[in-house]
């Protein structure tokens, strides 16, 4: 198979979109999603204060380009997650 090039189209061009516009207001009332009454209480709750100097942490990492992934790691944990989910 063969890639015709088109000449003259930069890659980095930008295509133009038209002006977004509000979203509009659901019909259905089924189509409406909101928080249950234990969501909506786990949201309001106070942060565990170990998790939230976690992610603090995490994301000074992340600001200064030192954030490093275990791959091994992550990809055993995707690779549970999935028999996991396919195991019935």
């Amino acid at each position: 198979m063969r890639i015709e090039t088109i000449s003259g189209l930069a890659i980095t061009t930008p295509r133009e979109r038209p002006a977004a516009t509000a979203a509009p207001k659901p019909r259905d009332p089924a189509a409406v999603v909101s928080l249950g009454e234990s969501a909506t209480a786990a949201a309001a709750a106070p942060a565990d204060p170990g998790v939230t100097t976690r992610i603090a942490r995490i994301r000074e990492l992340l600001d200064g380009g030192n954030y490093v992934v275990d791959l091994d790691k992550l990809s055993e944990r995707i690779l549970d997650d999935d028999a996991a989910r396919s195991t019935p």
